[in-house]
Parts: structure tokens; C-alpha cells; sequence
């Protein structure tokens, strides 16, 4: 049995009212800590069991696994495991989008190379295929209902396999969520694919909830209209103020211009839940006003966190900071490997892990079992002998063989050029002693700390003290830094 009615009586009348809302189409704007999980959750469940008989699912997406695992497991403690029984589920949304090209696939809409309906869908090609940097990109077009593949000219160089390669995994069923998100931007330039797919959601869904709107992109809204022209229900959850995910297409002005345009009734959460001092509920008041902040000044030693906009200004504060990451996103052998040493360095000091520790171990063509079981020993070693001031030179030549040795298929001449300033800035750390975790805001997004303190460029400081502006991208991920404290926001000295 569902169990809805358990702490009802704690939810706020913003939140009754949005989650019980019997419009077919919401909007649920909500601010820090103002409680959007518990009332998609609230949501999906009500719609999940007002209409026992109907077959059709009551499905939610967010574009992270993590922020999809937290509304699952929302779901589970509120309405019980039967609630997310086949086919009403909580998935990301490159899980929707892959659902709807596998449609199109079968019904013959579209058409695979050799044929395929099913496909294997990686996050990256790194896991399958070698890459190597390049400007020429191999793609996917659809040319009149048949996939192509083609390659496109890029402005910058970055890692993509091979079109021979990529060709023969395509060939054979395989390809990434991008090659996903590809094939459908161009299928729906074409109404068979829209009716299409505008018929899968009336036969198969009655219900869908968006978390983080404001991250989507062209197609996403896309999909989001389709699924509303199928009569199904939508509900968006977000907050412009929080969007940061223009890198992936997102553009929360458009998304904005959606929900006006297509008469969606608004609800509003600003009754946030975490503040535990009226000093952090009246700075995000303000910040929301775009109206003037100073931040009180603050030592990393006294905080739980520090953010910043960049890896490089984390890693150019405080040396008791120790930052996450070495560097945004890991595609270099070399930054794999000095990862790899971070989180082991991040493990024992923090119980925390790196960041891009998965890629790393993509990069490298490993696994979490090859740290536990394999490679352990010698990162730790390296963790030591750079605490015990070894030259950073010497500790990557002593390093090297071993993980050669660990890893055969990559060549030891990769290993050639050192990455001495990543081992100077880590060995830095090793001699503190007590280290404080950082992330950049697009990491922090979602989370909580009792002290935050904030690194700020002189641009930041200028912009807190004119005001915020909602419409900028920075200022955006500067409200998302302002905003994870539960007790106190500084301002790193």
C-alpha cells in the first residue's frame, strides 16, 4: 500500500499546493533548500496511484544519475518499492531519449546501419573505442529515415575515435548518448518521427516529471512538447537561478519563454528548509533581488567547504584547500594518473573521492576494483614519498614502471612528460595538517555544508556588490556557491 499520508502534516502549504495540484501542466519554481525533491516525489507518487487501472506509466527524469538516485530513493521512502513496479519508473533522461530512438527504430521510422533495433549506448566511446585529439569528428545524420554516418570539421581539437572505428562500432549496434541525442535533433526536423513519437507517449505515458528544467536543451524541450501534445501530463521543476549547464546547449531563457508561452500554472517554493541562521535566509533573499551582498571575510580552517568558480582558483587559494580535481574533465594519461593519486590522498584525508576519478579510470582503461586490488600500494607510496618531500621528478620516475606494469596496453613512452606542477601542488597539500575539501559551484549544485566559503575574483566581488544578474551565466554559478551554507557564507581570505 502507498503510504502518501506519512508527514503530511510537515510540508508547508507551498508545497501541498504544488504537489497536489490537478493541472495538467506545472510549474514548480523552487529556491535552495525549499524542498523540490519532496514534492517531485509528492507528485510522482499522487499520480502514480490516482489511477490504479491505467496502464500507461508515470515516469521522472533528471539529468544526473545522482539527482536521479536521490528522487528514487524519495520515492521509495515515501510511497513504498511497488511504486516504481514496471513500467512507472525514475530514470535519467538519457534513458528517455533512448527509449524513444529504440521506438523509432522498431517501428521502422528509423533505420540502423546492419539493421539494429536495440542498441549498446555508452557515456563515451574512451571506454570502447582509442581516441585521439582531433578536429575531425565523426557524427550520425539521418538521410531521409536511414542513420549516416559523416564527420564534421570542428573549430577546436578534442579526443574522438577514429571514423573508421567509429563506422565499424556503429555498424555493429554501438554508440554514445550523444550519437543518441544526434540522431533524434534530426529525426524530429520530420513529421513521421513526431507523430511517431507523439503516439509513444499517448499509448505509454500519462504522466512526466522534469527535475532541473533549467539545464535542458533544444531537444529536450523538445521531447518535453511532445509529450505534453500527447496529453500527458508534465510537471517542470527547477530554478532559473541554479541553471548551469549551458556547456551541454542548456539555455534557461528559452526554457523560461516555454513555460510562458505554453500556459503552464506556476507554484513557487521560497520557504527554504535550510537555513539554520536568519544571516543565510536574508542572503538569499537578497541575492534573488539581484540587491547588493558583502560577504564577511573567512578563514578555509574554519569551514567545511570552499568553492569556486574554477578548478585553477582552488588550487591558487589557501594550500590547505585541497581541491577534487587537477583539472577540468581528464582526457591525458598524465592527469589520469595524477587523479588517481589525488583520490588517494582525498580518501584518507577526507573519506572524500575525486571528482573525475571515473574518467580517470576510463582514461586508463581500468576499474574501482584495480585500485582496491592492483594499484593501491603504489599510489599510496607515491602519496608518501611526496609527503616526505621526494622531488616530484623522482616520485612520477619511481611511479611509472609499476603502473606500467599494472596497465600494459598504455606504452610507457606516454608516461614521458611529467606533470611536475600537479605533483608540486599535491605535495604542497601532503605538508598541511588539516585539509579542507574543494569543489567548483557546478560540482557543489544540490548539496549542503554547515560554513561554505567562496573564492572570489575581483569580478565576483563586483558582482556582489552591484547585484546579481540572473540572465548571466557566472553570476548563476556564483549564487549556487552563495547559497550551499546551512549556518554561515564567507568569503576566503
Amino acid at each position: 500500500m502507498p503510504r502518501s499520508s506519512t508527514g503530511l502534516h510537515a510540508l508547508t502549504p507551498q508545497q501541498l499546493t504544488a504537489s497536489g495540484s490537478p493541472r495538467g501542466r506545472i510549474y514548480v519554481e523552487a529556491a535552495p533548500g525549499s524542498g523540490k525533491t519532496t514534492v517531485s516525489a509528492l507528485r510522482f507518487g499522487l499520480h502514480r496511484f490516482a489511477a490504479p487501472t491505467d496502464p500507461r506509466a508515470v515516469v521522472a527524469v533528471s539529468f544526473t544519475r545522482s539527482a536521479t538516485e536521490e528522487l528514487r530513493t524519495r520515492v521509495i521512502r515515501q510511497w513504498g518499492s511497488t511504486s516504481l513496479r514496471w513500467p512507472h519508473r525514475i530514470v535519467t533522461l538519457d534513458s528517455l531519449l533512448c527509449d524513444l530512438l529504440f521506438h523509432l527504430l522498431d517501428e521502422g521510422v528509423l533505420h540502423w546501419p546492419g539493421g539494429y533495433t536495440v542498441l549498446d549506448v555508452l557515456d563515451t566511446w574512451r571506454t570502447t573505442l582509442p581516441t585521439k585529439p582531433s578536429r575531425i569528428k565523426p557524427v550520425l545524420q539521418v538521410d531521409d529515415g536511414h542513420i549516416v554516418i559523416r564527420t564534421l570539421n570542428e573549430p577546436q581539437r578534442a579526443s574522438h575515435p577514429s571514423t573508421i572505428d567509429f563506422k565499424t562500432a556503429v555498424s555493429a549496434g554501438v554508440c554514445t548518448h550523444d550519437n543518441v541525442r544526434e540522431v533524434l535533433q534530426e529525426a524530429l526536423t520530420a513529421g513521421p518521427a513526431r507523430r511517431a513519437l507523439i503516439s509513444y507517449f499517448e499509448a505509454t505515458m500519462r504522466s512526466l516529471t522534469v527535475d532541473e528544467v533549467f539545464d535542458a536543451n533544444d531537444l529536450d524541450r523538445d521531447i518535453f512538447s511532445l509529450a505534453a501534445s500527447a496529453s500527458s501530463s508534465l510537471t517542470l521543476v527547477g530554478d532559473p537561478w541554479q541553471a548551469l549547464y549551458q556547456f551541454r546547449g542548456a539555455r534557461p531563457a528559452a526554457m523560461e519563454a516555454y513555460i510562458h508561452e505554453n500556459g503552464f500554472t506556476t507554484h513557487y517554493l521560497d520557504d527554504s528548509f535550510r537555513w539554520g541562521t536568519d544571516r543565510q535566509d536574508w542572503l538569499t533573499r537578497r541575492l534573488r533581488r539581484s540587491l547588493p551582498v558583502t560577504l564577511p571575510a573567512g578563514s578555509a580552517r574554519d569551514v567545511d567547504m570552499v568553492l569556486a568558480l574554477k578548478w585553477q582558483a582552488l588550487w591558487g587559494s589557501d594550500p590547505c584547500v585541497l581541491p577534487l580535481a587537477i583539472a577540468p574533465g581528464i582526457g591525458q594519461v598524465q592527469k589520469a594518473i595524477c587523479t588517481l593519486i589525488l583520490n588517494e590522498i582525498a580518501q584518507n584525508a577526507l573519506g572524500m573521492q575525486a571528482v573525475f576519478l571515473h574518467e580517470a579510470l576510463i582514461t586508463l582503461g581500468l576499474d574501482n576494483e584495480a585500485i582496491a586490488t592492483t594499484l593501491r600500494p603504489y599510489l599510496a607510496s607515491a602519496a608518501a614519498d611526496l609527503k616526505d618531500g621526494h622531488q616530484p621528478g623522482l616520485v612520477w620516475q619511481r611511479l611509472i614502471p609499476s603502473l606500467a606494469d599494472s596497465v600494459p596496453m598504455i606504452a610507457t613512452t606516454q608516461f614521458a612528460r611529467k606533470p611536475l606542477s600537479a605533483l608540486a601542488r599535491l605535495q604542497l597539500r601532503l605538508a598541511r595538517d588539516r585539509l579542507v575539501p574543494g569543489l567548483t559551484c557546478h560540482q557543489s549544485k544540490g548539496r549542503e555544508w554547515n560554513t561554505v566559503a567562496v573564492v572570489l575574483s575581483p569580478a565576483d566581488a563586483s558582482a556582489l556588490r552591484h547585484g546579481l544578474d540572473r540572465a548571466r551565466a557566472n553570476h548563476r554559478a556564483l549564487y549556487v556557491a552563495l547559497t550551499r551554507a546551512r549556518l554561515n557564507t564567507v568569503a576566503l581570505t
